[in-house]
């Protein structure tokens, strides 16, 4: 997984986390999702206009390196590639983002890396309890999908402390851009109070 990820995005460091499942159901598709360990220094020049470093493939034949309508721009940090049967493969660029299986598509594709930053999320606040109940969407989506996730060694800073420090104003973007998704982005949020000391903590536990 380690090595994929160095390949397709040029990035020396490993990944700092990662998701691969197979979804079923209506739409059919298979997908590899990273979280990279450090930001772009270029990562908020050009927000507007910056495209998903997500590639896409149908029937394992290349599509586009970047497409705009995988995951929204608050997401471009997120590399990985998807694989689909579903999707026309002698069609242009433009037909693609009308279609609509590109938007079942992309809306999978976006839980996926929340349930994923949700789950570091919690780790970090559990201390690596994994006992924690799941919402029924994670279940439902967990019988029908497979994944995988990279977990930090033991002694080390906490994954979610990094991913933090590192995309912080990608996730606060979110929660301003993503009105269906800003609950969700709003509890992995993270602030210093008086009481904190020093530490960064979730809305949720402040109250």
């Amino acid at each position: 997984y380690t090595e994929f990820y160095k390949s397709i995005s040029k990035d020396y460091l490993d990944p700092l986390a990662y998701t691969h499942f197979n979804a079923e159901g209506e739409i059919e598709f298979k997908s590899i999702l990273y979280l990279p360990k450090k930001a772009p220094f270029d990562m908020m020049d050009n927000y507007h206009s910056k495209k998903s470093e997500v590639k896409l493939f149908v029937r394992r034949v290349l599509v586009a390196e970047k497409f705009d309508d995988l995951l929204p721009r608050y997401m471009n940090f997120v590399r990985g590639v998807v694989d689909s049967d579903d999707l026309p493969l002698n069609v242009s660029r433009e037909q693609l983002q009308q279609n609509k299986i590109m938007k079942v598509i992309s809306k999978k594709l976006v839980r996926k890396v929340l349930e994923l930053m949700k789950k570091l999320a919690k780790e970090e606040e559990s201390g690596g309890d994994d006992d924690e109940e799941k919402d029924e969407d994670e279940e439902k989506s967990d019988k029908a999908e497979k994944k995988e996730e990279k977990k930090e060694k033991p002694g080390e800073e906490a994954t979610w402390t990094k991913f933090w420090k590192e995309f912080n104003k990608n996730l606060k973007m979110g929660c301003y851009e993503d009105d269906s998704n800003r609950s969700k982005l709003s509890k992995l949020l993270r602030f210093t109070t008086t009481k904190s000391e020093g530490k960064e903590i979730s809305l949720d536990k402040y109250l």
